[in-house]
């Protein structure tokens, strides 16, 4: 995860507007005070992680990200997806935020053979700016294909460049406030305040689909800002739930003191041998 949104600090005169939006702010806004009355213990988390209704909700977690994979270069890249989650009456419910440079590098090789349109496309938004800036000499390089024919050797290092681009951007999950407002006004909120969280997803090795990465520094560092980045890794058998919280508490960075809730079962074992073949 690259960026993450403040938790529960939106200003309630953000949702001023019809009352729908005022309702739902309302609501997300008293996952503070039923949180600060009750705080949720370890015991809690770990009994929603592992009832059949949290395994149910994670399995779908990993199962939609391998479905919005993409082919680049011969190559499946399976993006990281992540939220806000709440627990209410022991169940964990994790609400989704979409990323923003995640549906930016989908249109890229839709566009790749036209370098106008893709320039144009890119050049439309904030986030294909982003997108322009950080991926490696993409935009002289569109430039270049629109002052004069494309080669074939122009277009062979443009599609380079795209599955590039894809490749970083689907490793990581970001949310900024204004899509993170969205989301609080799209959906209902109840019970007490988890925290953010996102998913590690399979890693392709030379034997197939193996276990996603540890929450790495960054995700730690935005766990000891935030309070919580609740990281839930893949494995071939189950997964691990790296549970950041008390790193948020120590104020360090430190894996060593994450609490780590893991499950295993054949039964998810032969759900995801057909999804990453």
């Amino acid at each position: 995860m690259a960026a993450a949104a403040a938790a529960l600090s939106v200003a309630p005169s953000v949702f001023a507007q019809s009352p729908p939006p005022v309702d739902r702010a309302q609501q997300y806004l008293g996952l503070a005070k039923a949180t600060l009355e009750r705080p949720i213990t370890p015991a809690e988390m770990d009994a929603a992680l592992l009832s059949p209704a949290g395994v149910e909700a994670i399995a779908a977690l990993f199962a939609k990200s391998l479905e919005a994979s993409m082919t680049v270069g011969g190559r499946r890249v399976i993006p990281e997806v992540g939220g806000e989650a709440t627990l209410h009456e022991g169940r964990l419910r994790f609400t989704e935020y979409a990323d923003r440079l995640h549906a930016i590098v989908r249109r890229m090789p839709e566009l790749s053979a036209d370098p106008k349109a893709l320039l144009d496309f890119l050049s439309g938004s904030a986030e294909g700016l982003q997108v322009l800036s950080t991926a490696g000499g993409l935009h002289a390089h569109l430039h270049q294909m629109t002052t004069r024919p494309p080669t074939a050797e122009q277009r062979r290092v443009l599609d380079q460049v795209i599955a590039s681009a894809i490749t970083v951007v689907f490793k990581t999950w970001t949310v900024t406030p204004e899509t993170q407002m969205e989301m609080i006004r799209d959906h209902d909120w109840e019970g007490r305040y988890v925290g953010f969280w996102h998913i590690h997803p399979p890693l392709r090795t030379a034997a197939g689909y193996g276990p996603g990465m540890e929450p790495s520094m960054e995700d730690m560092t935005i766990a000891v800002a935030e309070g919580q980045l609740l990281t839930l890794v893949y494995q071939p058998t189950g997964f691990d739930a790296y549970d950041l919280a008390p790193l948020a508490a120590a104020g360090t960075p430190d894996l060593s003191k994450a609490r780590v809730v893991r499950y295993r079962s054949p039964e998810w074992e032969r759900r995801f041998r057909a999804l990453t073949r």
